[in-house]
């Protein structure tokens, strides 16, 4: 007993401190990510006015510099060099030499232009440079790598591509501390006729952007250029970028990843249009990290203080339960060994332990009715029991009842795939587990479709037996007739002589013949039809209606014909459409069935009858479904 009554002190004491140390784990969580969230909102913040600042100088710098260069290469002496038509050796030269001395003058003009060149349409290249002039008229002798000469070349008149980056060295040979790392080439195809088929090309060298991004320097951020396939040409601090395709994927997402140095850092980028350039932020996250952990470490510590302080205080009240406790299993020991005398000892000055006392003392003297109740609440169990497993039974019977009833009705749409003339649709949503109602569709022939919709008197088990018996009558009657009329005629005899439970089927049915648009229809006490000529609005076809099906033997029904043309729509229904019932008692009614039906018109026969269905659920709301709800449509769209 002693071993139990251990036991029952840890069980006790080990909720307190699971969920003391579950709250420790989520208050430092929700502070870690909150600080986190915090310090990446300030840092968006930042991303905002800087990128701002680089898309309104950036952009318009480079514009800049390509308008100053489109100017510059309007001067005869680059235009006459570069279609080189010389008499003589002495005109090539001094060409040459009046080409050079102009670029020169022209470039030191300008800030941020490293260099002019102009490569003709068989890759010979001239130009000029801070420190070097290059006029390599031989093809052979053009430095750029194959892939830069096609890029270059293969641009459309007029319009701007950027190549590169390349190195400075490519073009001197050599490299020096003067020498740029990386070059970006802006080169477009000249549409001046004088020039002849010779692509301009300005350089910038990486230069241009450090007065820039000095303004943007904060001491902490890095910033990173790349290029439309993901080079980078330009980046501020020590390291390039190893891997830029993550580095951008992780800066359109604003997350956290883990650099080349094995540190914790958040990247930002921008999408540039003009040039087609990705700039990237990139924010070290190490030293916030570090102050999470410390506060992590700080709340850790003050927790663990203060549950060991709880621990103790709730380790003394329950030395002082158990004591009560032991005092009380005394007592219900006495009363299992038939003991029922009122247990007497001094109560403790816990308000709970005298009030367990004294019922106790109680229940020792109720205990033989109390027996008496648990054996009548046994017997109550048992039938409650028996009527559950008959409950389940009759569910599981309904719920076949159901599918077997959905199978009957034809369920896959399209239903005729290869029939291109015609687009049909249809659904029933009994109102309780099986329903009255049922529609068919089915080819008499190659030439006619035959149509029904018809509503059975009564709902539930009663009306879905008399519903399968009245579908394959009329089914059966339809694949031996043509004439509507008779078919409904000799439905109604042979439901007439078996109808001893006196029920009756309202029926349209119909017969379109695919060739002509030719529909032969009879209303046997059903719903007006809606039809709707192309590109017309739907409207109520009031027909004249027989006597239902099934009430009186030897009715006589009256056919019609409805020519229908490409685009003519039909929508047929149960009473379960118009008669749907809201809360307040109102009625859908067909003028708001109508409406619903030209909200959609345009549309597939399936989507009418989803927009309609939609329709009658808003108006219901939460009032219970009255009556089965059928509907079909047919759109005809002429031979194929």
């Amino acid at each position: 007993m002693k071993q139990k009554l251990t036991s029952l002190r840890l069980r006790i004491l080990l909720p307190v401190i699971i969920m003391t140390l579950f709250v420790v784990i989520l208050l430092t969580t929700m502070f870690s990510h909150g600080y986190t969230d915090m310090l990446i909102r300030q840092a968006q913040r930042m991303n905002a006015v800087s990128f701002d600042t680089v898309s309104q100088s950036v952009v318009p710098l480079i514009d800049l510099s390509i308008d100053e260069v489109r100017k510059i290469i309007m001067d005869e002496r680059v235009r006459s060099y570069a279609r080189l038509q010389y008499a003589s050796e002495a005109d090539l030269i001094h060409a040459r030499i009046s080409c050079r001395d102009y670029l020169r003058t022209e470039i030191t003009r300008f800030e941020g232009i490293f260099g002019l060149l102009f490569m003709r349409s068989d890759g010979s290249l001239f130009g000029s440079l801070p420190e070097g002039n290059l006029f390599y008229d031989d093809p052979e002798d053009n430095p750029l790598a194959e892939t830069v000469k096609a890029q270059i070349l293969g641009a459309q008149p007029g319009q701007t591509v950027w190549a590169g980056p390349v190195s400075g060295s490519l073009f001197y040979g050599f490299e020096n501390e003067k020498t740029p790392k990386s070059i970006m080439i802006a080169a477009w195809k000249s549409t001046d006729a004088s020039y002849g088929d010779c692509c301009p090309m300005m350089l910038m060298d990486e230069t241009i952007f450090d007065d820039l991004f000095s303004v943007l320097h904060d001491g902490i951020s890095s910033w990173h250029l790349f290029t439309g396939d993901q080079t980078e040409f330009y980046h501020t601090g020590q390291d390039t970028c190893p891997d830029p395709e993550q580095l951008i994927s992780a800066g359109k997402e604003g997350t956290i990843l883990t650099d080349q140095n094995g540190q914790s850092v958040c990247a930002f980028s921008m999408a540039m249009t003009s040039p087609d350039w990705t700039l990237v932020r990139v924010v070290p996250m190490e030293d916030r990290k570090e102050v999470v952990r410390r506060v992590r470490r700080n709340v850790g510590i003050i927790a663990s203080i203060v549950f060991l302080i709880a621990l103790a205080i709730y380790w003394l009240w329950l030395k002082r339960f158990m004591r009560q406790f032991n005092s009380l299993l005394d007592g219900i020991i006495r009363m299992g060994q038939g003991d029922l005398k009122s247990m007497e000892f001094e109560p403790s000055s816990i308000s709970e332990f005298v009030t367990m006392q004294q019922e106790i003392n109680r229940t020792s003297l109720a205990l033989n009715e109390q027996m008496e109740t648990i054996r009548r609440m046994e017997r109550d169990r048992m039938e409650l029991e028996a009527k559950r497993k008959e409950q389940e039974l009759i569910i599981r019977e309904l719920s076949m009842a159901r599918e077997i009833q959905k199978g009957a009705l034809p369920h896959t749409f399209p239903p005729f795939p290869e029939r291109k003339e015609i687009d049909l649709y249809a659904s029933m949503d009994p109102a309780q587990d099986v329903g009255g109602d049922f529609y068919d569709f089915f080819f008499i022939d190659e030439d006619h479709l035959c149509l029904l919709i018809a509503d059975v008197s009564g709902k539930g088990i009663p009306a879905a037996l008399f519903m399968m018996v009245a579908k394959r009558i009329l089914e059966d009657s339809a694949r031996l007739e043509h004439n509507v009329s008779e078919i409904l005629e000799k439905t109604n005899g042979s439901l007439c002589d078996s109808n001893q439970a006196e029920m009756f089927v309202t029926v349209w049915l119909g017969i379109l013949e695919i060739s002509t648009g030719r529909l032969t229809a009879a209303n046997a006490g059903h719903e007006y039809p809606a039809f709707r000529k192309n590109e017309g609005c739907f409207e109520l076809y009031k027909d004249k209606h027989g006597f239902v099906i099934g009430g009186m033997k030897d009715v006589q029904y009256r056919e019609y014909i409805i020519q229908m043309n490409p685009g003519d729509k039909l929508f047929v229904y149960t009473d379960g459409v118009p008669e749907a019932t809201a809360v307040s008692g109102e009625m859908f009614g067909t003028n708001r069935m109508l409406d619903a039906l030209n909200s959609c018109a345009d549309s597939s026969t399936e989507i009418i009858l989803q927009e309609v269905r939609k329709t009658v659920d808003a108006f219901v709301g939460d009032a219970r479904q009255f009556d089965d709800l059928t509907m079909m449509c047919l759109e005809y769209r002429g031979p194929q």
